[in-house]
């Protein structure tokens, strides 16, 4: 069957003079479908500093009806606080075959949805806050008319959320999506790393 795969990481450095605060956040999405499909992946910032990306599958029929899309939303970032030094940013983006356009949608009325929100506070050696890393993930499916579609939480820790959508139009299955979201903050120098602060929202 035909799958579409793609994986995103995010690593973000802020400080200086050896000391530093680093999150990884990344994004991850194995997708199989038995029709067409069609990947569609922008950045919706510029700026170097930041991620803001956005993802929609399309999956649709031989003559081109839409059976159903899987549309993310992916944030990385830090706010600062007392740290100096610029913030440094790598990222990489990895798809598997590659994106067809760069025109994702994001539906107004989904089916399910599903939101990770993620920070972790970073104190100096005054008690002060150094920065935040953060990070937000944001997932929509739609199906077509009379399907349904299935979300199960996999695994969810402080650090991991993996999500499986399954999309079926009565005993078929259109689309089998399973997603992974993972964030882990690191420190150098005279830093505390506060325990992850991360809250889930699910519908329904």
């Amino acid at each position: 069957m035909p799958t579409h795969k793609g994986t995103s990481q995010t690593d973000i450095t802020i400080g200086s003079g050896g000391t530093t605060a680093t999150e990884t956040t990344t994004f991850d999405f194995d997708a199989t479908y038995a029709t067409l499909g069609n990947l569609q992946f922008t950045d919706l910032t510029s700026s170097s500093e930041r991620r803001y990306s956005a993802y929609e599958l399309r999956v649709t029929s031989a003559t081109g009806t839409m059976l159903a899309t899987f549309a993310a939303r992916y944030k990385a970032w830090i706010d600062s606080g007392s740290s100096t030094g610029p913030r440094n940013m790598t990222r990489s983006d990895t798809f598997v075959p590659t994106p067809n356009g760069n025109s994702p949608s994001w539906p107004a009325s989904p089916i399910t949805t599903a939101e990770r929100t993620w920070g972790q506070a970073v104190f100096d050696g005054s008690g002060g806050t150094f920065a935040t890393l953060r990070g937000n993930w944001q997932l929509r499916t739609t199906v077509q008319t009379g399907g349904s579609v299935i979300q199960t939480v996999v695994d969810q820790t402080d650090t991991l959320l993996r999500v499986h959508l399954v999309y079926m139009s009565g005993s078929t299955v259109l689309l089998d999506n399973v997603v992974t979201m993972t964030a882990v903050g690191a420190i150098k120098g005279r830093l505390t790393l506060d325990p992850p602060d991360v809250t889930d929202t699910f519908v329904p």
